[in-house]
């Protein structure tokens, strides 16, 4: 990755559920990273902490939203 890829949100939800997320892309060979404010509720409860970001990178897009629809699907 170098200075000039884009990157874009693919997810936004808790602490728990965005390292859910970020497992199941890892898991299909999707770089991504969580962006959080650290000032929230996190340093508190890390488990309630809200509005964490998954982040990939733009041309992993498409394949990233898909994974996260079926986790939001096996969520229900």
């Amino acid at each position: 990755m170098n200075n000039r890829d884009k990157t874009t949100e693919v997810f936004s939800g808790t602490m728990w559920e965005a390292e859910l997320v970020k497992s199941l892309l890892t898991d299909y060979e999707i770089d991504c990273f969580l962006k959080h404010n650290v000032i929230t509720s996190y340093a508190l409860e890390p488990i309630q902490a809200d509005n964490v970001k998954v982040i990939v990178l733009e041309k992993n897009k498409q394949m990233a939203e898909q994974i996260v629809e079926e986790f939001y699907r096996n969520m229900r």
